[in-house]
């Protein structure tokens, strides 16, 4: 045997949450929109309006400072795309309120 074939491929990795906020201040199960914010530290980031009717999206970033972020603008926007038609189809105004109930 090789060398490489003998090393372990066991590990582990350690998330660390870096404090950054993900909220939906804006729910509109009738008219189906969905606004979510990245904050970080109290100064708010990006903003995503998600309009699942139009399937239109309106973006508000801070490129100033979005390299503090852990991910990318376009990775936020699919996180919240996602997430809108989450809360809309199981008909969630308060996710904070429905993950607490959950024990998440």
């Amino acid at each position: 045997m090789d060398r490489n074939s003998e090393k372990s491929n066991i590990g582990y990795t350690l998330f660390k949450p870096i404090g950054e906020q993900h909220e939906f201040p804006h729910i509109d199960l009738e008219n189906q929109q969905v606004t979510g914010t990245v904050s970080y530290k109290g100064k708010t980031y990006i903003t995503v309006m998600v309009d699942l009717k139009t399937d239109a999206i309106k973006v508000e970033v801070n490129i100033d400072d979005l390299d503090n972020l852990s991910m990318d603008k376009d990775s936020y926007i699919e996180m919240f795309k996602h997430q809108a038609k989450f809360l809309i189809e199981n008909h969630i105004s308060n996710p904070k309120k429905y993950y607490d109930e959950l024990n998440i």
